[in-house]
């Protein structure tokens, strides 16, 4: 049997840690001071659920994934969970209120499921879900 992970996280290329770190505190997501790291590297915790988002700027996560960053369309879409209808127009009040980039408004995607999309400051989209 192979081990279970207690713990799961991404990382994000970024251009500008502050930026990134303003937007998502805003959203509620909390700094892990414990291994911040100054102007190039940030780990944020999502929720209760042990989720980790680890930015580093872009020259960081090269030199640490071994590899060029993609310049193109996206490659993984996050999905946050909402428990109804309302919570997702919650969130789209949060992040209309900080300036995000909304790519899709608050729509039902078929009886009682709702799901809207948004991008942070590099582009990396997101998605807001009651299913």
């Amino acid at each position: 049997m192979a081990p279970q992970p207690s713990k799961i996280w991404a990382d994000y290329p970024i251009k500008d840690i502050h930026k990134s770190k303003e937007f998502y505190t805003k959203l509620g997501f909390t700094v892990n001071e414990s291994v911040h790291d100054g102007d190039s590297f940030l780990s944020l915790n999502i929720g209760d659920s042990g989720f980790i988002l680890n930015l580093f700027q872009t020259s960081r996560f090269e030199k640490a994934v071994k590899t060029k960053v993609a310049d193109q369309g996206n490659e993984v879409n996050f999905s946050i969970s909402a428990e109804s209808k309302e919570e997702v127009l919650e969130w789209e009040k949060a992040l209309d209120s900080i300036g995000a980039d909304i790519i899709s408004r608050p729509e039902q995607m078929k009886e009682g499921w709702w799901v809207m999309r948004f991008a942070d400051p590099d582009g990396h989209r997101w998605v807001v879900l009651n299913m």
